[in-house]
């Protein structure tokens, strides 16, 4: 991503700061400009940067090759990783470079894209499957780890897309109500119970996977994982069921609901 479409994205976040303001408390001060502008540029950024990545790794992904690629040497990269006290640490990550050769004849010695730290390499492989992609020159391994970020990503463009739409249209001075409604679907409804079902996903998935854990732990990992499992689909079962008895109360409070089905006396028919 290039400096300059940060740059405008910025603007725009300014932009819509203001006109957020200025409909909100048209009469505020420096401080609610400067925290609104703390909520309204990251989502702008995100919501912008995010789908414009994600249909990199789909493009790469739909116009890629697979080979089986020597690995000829590491770079080492310093990346930023949230610990378990959410603390922000840097970690450095072990980046294979593969040498492949096309079907063409053509031989490329690249180093892996959309590389996940997580994913395990084994130092007595020499050989791994990998995808390359022809117009972009880019080499990448589609594991599990490769889906699972892919799959997050999405997940978070989407979300921060919606939010990015609601500015615009409080921005724009349009009527909320169809949007606080969608709103509280998207997040009661959908946000919510996929992250509960997210985070039963890992434990499960991590006491399937690692194997020096303890039983202990395997099993603890399982129980939560299980009742977090249930507690997000009860939580869908239970906002579906409030939503229904919502519609029907509305539908029953509705005047054109209470007249008869029949013509009145004095109406006449065509």
């Amino acid at each position: 991503m290039g400096s300059s479409i940060i740059y405008i994205l910025l603007l725009i976040a300014i932009l819509l700061t203001y006109y957020v303001v200025k409909r909100f408390r048209p009469q505020s001060g420096i401080l609610t400009y400067l925290i609104t502008f703390a909520i309204v540029s990251p989502i702008t950024l995100a919501g912008t940067l995010l789908p414009i990545t994600v249909v990199q790794y789909v493009k790469d992904l739909n116009q890629s090759e697979t080979y089986n690629a020597k690995i000829v040497d590491f770079v080492y990269e310093t990346r930023e990783k949230t610990d378990s006290s959410d603390h922000t640490i840097e970690v450095t990550v072990k980046v294979p470079v593969f040498q492949l050769v096309t079907s063409q004849g053509d031989t490329i010695t690249k180093e892996a894209v959309h590389y996940n730290s997580s994913y395990s390499y084994n130092e007595e492989t020499m050989y791994c499957k990998v995808n390359y992609n022809p117009s972009t020159g880019n080499v990448f391994i589609t594991d599990r780890g490769f889906y699972k970020m892919l799959s997050v990503m999405i997940f978070f463009a989407l979300f921060f897309d919606f939010l990015l739409v609601g500015i615009v249209l409080y921005a724009l001075g349009k009527d909320m109500t169809r949007y606080k409604q969608m709103l509280g679907i998207v997040v009661f409804r959908i946000t919510i119970p996929m992250g509960i079902l997210g985070f039963a996903a890992i434990l499960l998935l991590a006491a399937y996977e690692q194997s020096d854990m303890s039983l202990f732990a395997k099993i603890a990992c399982i129980g939560f994982g299980v009742l977090l499992l249930l507690a997000s689909i009860g939580l869908i079962i239970l906002s579906n069921s409030k939503n229904k008895k919502r519609n029907r109360k509305r539908n029953n409070n509705n005047p054109q609901n209470n007249q008869r089905s029949h013509p009145s006396f004095l109406e006449f028919r065509n």
